[in-house]
C-alpha cells in the first residue's frame, strides 16, 4: 500500500484511480476474510470431528475397561472353581484309596482265614486217612500201603 503512487489531478490525486484502489483493496479484504472464515469453519469442522473421535474412543475405552474387568472376573472365578475341582478330586481320589486299602486288608484277611480252613481241612483229611487206614488195617488185618 505505501509503494502505491496515484496520477495527480488539479485538485490532487484522481479520485477514480484512488477509488479503484480502495475497491480492489475491498475486494482482496473480503477475499481474506472469506477464507479466513473458510479456514475458521475448516478448523471448527476439524475440531468438532476430533471430538466425536475423542468420544467415540472414549466410550470404546470405557467398553474395554468393562470387558478387562469381566474378564478378570471370568479368569478368577475359573480359577476358584479349578482349585475347587482340584480339591474335590484329591479328596474323592483319597477316599477311594482308602476304601481300596481297607478292601485289599479284608481280602487279606478272608484269605488268611480261608488258609486256615484249609490247613484245618487238611488235617482233617489227613485225620480221617489215618482213621480210616487204621480202621481197614483192623479189618483186613494188614497193614495198607501209604501213597
Amino acid at each position: 500500500m505505501a509503494k502505491k503512487r496515484f496520477r495527480s489531478s488539479m485538485s490532487g490525486f484522481n479520485k477514480k484511480d484512488v477509488n479503484r484502489y480502495i475497491e480492489s483493496l475491498m475486494d482482496e479484504y473480503e477475499e481474506k476474510l472469506i477464507q479466513k472464515d473458510n479456514s475458521i469453519n475448516d478448523l471448527n469442522d476439524q475440531i468438532e470431528e476430533y471430538k466425536n473421535n475423542q468420544a467415540s474412543l472414549e466410550a470404546k475405552e470405557a467398553e474395554l475397561m468393562v470387558e478387562t474387568e469381566n474378564v478378570a472376573k471370568a479368569l478368577l472365578k475359573a480359577n476358584e472353581m479349578s482349585e475347587q475341582i482340584i480339591k474335590e478330586a484329591k479328596e474323592a481320589a483319597f477316599n477311594e484309596v482308602t476304601d481300596l486299602e481297607i478292601r485289599a486288608e479284608q481280602e487279606r484277611e478272608k484269605i488268611i482265614d480261608l488258609k486256615k480252613e484249609l490247613a484245618q481241612l487238611q488235617k482233617a483229611s489227613i485225620e480221617m486217612l489215618e482213621s480210616f487206614s487204621k480202621s481197614l488195617e483192623e479189618l483186613t488185618g494188614r497193614p495198607q500201603e501209604e501213597n
